[in-house]
């Protein structure tokens, strides 16, 4: 999928309408490994970590790392664009003690990321993991994303995610978005998560994101 910026990112479906500027306002999420209460034994993941394996978390990831660099609320945030959506905890996980529910707001499109405030060099980290579940129409169409000072959109569909109410563990090539124009030593955001139109509350789980070096 072609290189793109933030006021013409790419769904699955085809071009979206300009969205306008998107609302990159701190929205002080944090996950229970960033200081809150865990809720239940953690599970293990689809793919435990195996000690000597090297195994980047870049937020949304609460198992077992070689390296991680976690949502700080000042050099590195979650923002919400647009007010298109909210997240959520959710005890119904895939890996650790929680993931994150993903709520629709109803407008027409959906999208959040992890932006660093300075560009960070991902030359060496050759795969992107992320587990998503939903059956709702409003995340029927969903793209995964990665930004330099541009954005560079993949459907998820490509990498087996199915709307149908299962988890589904997508491993995005790198090499992929760098095709689409990425310049992976100067990463800004390393990990977009772009939906089409939907009903207000349509929801999907989010989970087990990070990276590899295979």
């Amino acid at each position: 999928m072609r290189r793109a910026g933030f006021a013409v990112l790419m769904l699955l479906a085809g071009c979206r309408p300009d969205p306008g500027v998107p609302d990159y306002t701190d929205q002080g999420y944090n996950r229970p490994d960033a200081g809150g209460e865990p809720n239940d034994e953690a599970l293990p993941g689809p793919s435990p970590y195996v000690e000597g394996q090297r195994r980047l978390g870049v937020g949304f990831y609460e198992g077992g790392r070689s390296q991680d660099i976690p949502v700080d609320n000042t050099t590195v945030h979650i923002h919400l664009y647009d007010g298109t959506l909210s997240l959520e905890p959710s005890t119904t996980r895939i890996e650790g003690r929680q993931s994150d529910l993903v709520v629709h707001a109803g407008k027409t499109w959906l999208g959040f990321g992890v932006h660093w405030s300075t560009p960070r060099n991902l030359d060496g980290w050759t795969t992107l993991h992320v587990s998503l579940n939903s059956a709702d129409p409003g995340f029927a169409n969903v793209s995964i994303g990665m930004n330099d000072d541009q954005s560079v959109q993949l459907p998820a569909s490509r990498y087996g995610y199915t709307n149908d109410g299962q988890w589904h563990h997508l491993a995005i090539p790198l090499a992929d978005f760098v095709a689409g124009g990425l310049q992976l030593n100067a990463v800004q955001a390393p990990f977009v998560f772009i939906a089409g139109a939907g009903p207000a509350a349509d929801t999907l789980l989010l989970d087990n994101v990070y990276f590899t070096a295979d």
